[in-house]
Parts: structure tokens; C-alpha cells; sequence
């Protein structure tokens, strides 16, 4: 058990540094999850991380809002495929 505590923690740790992040559904993913990339992503930021309901789960905000109001939301970790970005590659790829 006490293993499993210090894994969970030392993954918490990770997406903590890792800010910015682009994702996209897996081919597995749940219709929401489609739905939540799709409405306000693909790119978010890292707000935290859950191993206890029943998956490990991040906790995103969306980053680039255009209707004004921030969406925020769990999205579980194995339905998504993450890449790690820096601002000035958003900002490159939002400009085109």
C-alpha cells in the first residue's frame, strides 16, 4: 500500500511541472471526454491530479477561453494522449 502512495504522489509531482499541455481523445475514449476536448480544448492547464476515483485523473482548466467563462474539469488520464508545451509554441500555433 505504501507503494502505491508514493507512486501516486511522485505522478503528482509531474503534471504539477508540466503546466500547458495539449491533448487529444484516445480511440477509447467516452463520448464526454470527446465532448470536453473538443468544446474547450485541445489546449489546457494542469490544475491537479486523482488517483481515488477509480483511475487517476487530472484536473484541467481550459486555457484559451472564447465565450468569456473558464471551464474546468476532471478528465480521466487513460482516455487522452498529453503532449507537454511551452507558451511560445501556443502562442505560435494560435496566431496561424
Amino acid at each position: 500500500m505504501r507503494e502505491k502512495s508514493r507512486h501516486s504522489v511522485m505522478r503528482r509531482q509531474h503534471f504539477k511541472i508540466m503546466k500547458t499541455i495539449i491533448i487529444s481523445p484516445t480511440n477509447k475514449a467516452s463520448g464526454r471526454t470527446k465532448n470536453r476536448i473538443r468544446e474547450h480544448g485541445p489546449v489546457f492547464e494542469v490544475v491537479g491530479t486523482d488517483d481515488t476515483l477509480g483511475g487517476e485523473q487530472l484536473l484541467v482548466r481550459e486555457r484559451f477561453s472564447q465565450s468569456g467563462s473558464t471551464w474546468l474539469g476532471w478528465l480521466p488520464r487513460d482516455e487522452f494522449h498529453i503532449k507537454r508545451v511551452d507558451e511560445k509554441f501556443i502562442k505560435k500555433a494560435l496566431d496561424k
